[in-house]
């Protein structure tokens, strides 16, 4: 059973800007010492030059808090909530699981990894040693080995990813069906997948997946989606939740965005979208 740290510490990697989780947090951060309970408090007072003098001492201290080999540090009082991991071989690849436990990034929902072209595949099986189940946010983008992190995604135990971001990453349609029936996927909310290699056959079987039961966006551009991948979107009965679906009306075939057009399953305002784009 999750404790109630452990409950709080979910809603603020949930929304980072919760102040009512941060209110909550910090009792518990003055019990263990951590003068970073100051600055939950300090938030909610007007600028004054006291107010401005307290914060200077505590952001004094802050080289204790900076994660190792980080980048790009997004802080909520004192703790990072967000950064960029560069990965140019198999040690930063392997670094990653032990910044993934260090207790400095515990509030660490959303990483950026940034993988270098020149990165061997073999350097990145590593990955799914790092334990990924705190992250809310996930962006691994603009590179060729988006196999290798969707493998490294499948094998994790337990995931809460609200964000997936595998956009010109070279994934395949057998890496997206393997996403596509990943339990842990459940519960998505975006799902940016724009620039790969994918054809209708892996764009079906993620259409059948439970992983969109909560999506609200999904980006399929430069795609080889098809009339057979557009036909499956548009039967799916897991986009009920659905508000963006981005797709190019050239990649679909007329009868793909017929198939859209007249789906009975997607929401109204999409069916409506396509229907305007329909000449058939």
């Amino acid at each position: 059973m999750m404790s109630a740290i452990a409950a709080v510490e979910a809603r603020i990697l949930d929304d980072p800007d919760d102040a009512a989780a941060w209110a909550a947090y910090a009792p518990y951060l003055l019990e263990q010492g951590d003068v970073r309970c100051e600055l939950v408090a300090l938030a909610a007072l007007e600028d004054t030059p006291a107010k401005r003098e307290a914060l200077a001492r505590i952001d004094r201290e802050r080289a204790r808090w900076e994660p190792y080999q980080m980048t790009d540090c997004v802080w909520r009082h004192g703790f990072v909530v967000g950064a960029t991991l560069r990965i140019d071989g198999r040690r930063e690849a392997r670094d990653l699981a032990q910044r993934m436990v260090d207790p400095k990034l515990r509030l660490l929902g959303s990483l950026r990894l940034t993988i270098a072209e020149t990165v061997p595949a073999r350097a990145l099986t590593v990955l799914a040693a790092a334990d990924l189940g705190r992250l809310r946010v996930l962006r691994a983008g603009y590179h060729p080995r988006g196999n290798r992190v969707a493998r490294a995604l499948v094998e994790q135990p337990s995931l809460k990813l609200h964000t997936l971001d595998l956009r010109h990453s070279g994934l395949t349609d057998e890496a997206l069906i393997a996403l596509a029936g990943c339990a842990q996927l459940r519960g998505l909310r975006a799902l940016y997948l724009q620039h790969n290699r994918l054809t209708s056959r892996a764009v079906a079987a993620l259409a059948r997946s439970p992983a969109l039961t909560g999506v609200e966006v999904l980006d399929l551009r430069h795609n080889a989606v098809g009339a057979v991948g557009a036909a499956a979107l548009a039967e799916s009965p897991l986009l009920g939740a659905i508000t963006a679906l981005h797709l190019h009306a050239d990649e679909l075939e007329p009868a793909g965005v017929h198939a859209l057009a007249t789906s009975s399953t997607l929401p109204r305002d999409i069916v409506r979208y396509w229907r305007a784009q329909d000449k058939t």
